[in-house]
């Protein structure tokens, strides 16, 4: 069984949930945040169902800086050491730019890129001080992003601006992670069936296609360095 460790936020639902328990299988242990305590426990009762050596629920906003800190620092006093961490947390919008207001605008900045800003930055302050790990690095940091990331529509002009700053941010980190072996990679998939987006059906992706895909960067050799993977949707224009 692994004994790696893991920060997940958002990880008390859709895509965040299915990568917690996909590493409670692994034996991984895991923090995983959300602002909802009693949805958080939930998850965490299942994870260590599935089998994770250690479950840390942390009742969070990470919209706040603080919160972030508290995030990081927590699960590395906990852990030892911190070997992964999504950033998963995040809101949709779907107004169009006209018809927005600046507290949606400074509302969805604050979640969907600040939290990750934050995020990344504690963690990476303490994977570069890690050992390399037996995968050979020290750790990845990798980010959740969206097709409105890498592309943008009508009506998705705010969350695509924040999802598009994310990618400037995740290749920026991938470049001065390739010196410091910390892997930082988005994940951009389309229409995923989550709570959040409101989706279901088969013709949705689903959350553990995107947990499969985690699980596919954790296991690349150092030599490997995608900065990000695009997961477009059968049959979407």
């Amino acid at each position: 069984m692994d004994q790696r460790a893991a920060i997940i936020t958002g990880g008390n639902s859709g895509i965040g949930e299915a990568v917690v328990r996909r590493l409670a299988s692994r034996g991984w242990r895991v923090a995983l945040a959300g602002r909802r305590a009693a949805e958080n426990e939930r998850v965490a009762a299942l994870a260590r169902e599935d089998g994770a050596a250690e479950v840390l629920p942390l009742a969070l906003d990470l919209s706040r800086e603080e919160d972030c800190r508290t995030l990081v620092g927590t699960a590395r006093e906990a852990f030892g050491r911190i070997d992964l961490v999504l950033n998963n947390a995040g809101k949709i919008n779907r107004s169009r730019v006209a018809d927005s207001t600046t507290e949606e605008w400074e509302d969805l900045l604050r979640t969907n890129l600040s939290s990750v800003y934050w995020c990344s930055r504690e963690a990476y302050r303490v994977l570069r001080e890690q050992e390399i790990g037996p995968e050979g690095v020290r750790g990845a940091i990798l980010q959740m992003s969206s097709v409105c990331g890498v592309d943008a529509w009508a009506g998705t002009g705010l969350y695509s601006a924040t999802k598009h700053g994310m990618m400037g941010l995740t290749r920026a980190m991938a470049d001065e992670g390739a010196e410091d072996l910390i892997r930082v990679c988005a994940l951009c998939p389309a229409l995923v069936a989550t709570p959040l987006s409101g989706a279901n059906g088969p013709e949705a992706i689903q959350p553990e296609d995107l947990a499969e895909t985690v699980d596919y960067l954790l296991r690349l050799s150092p030599a490997a360095w995608p900065t990000e993977i695009v997961v477009p949707r059968r049959g979407a224009d």
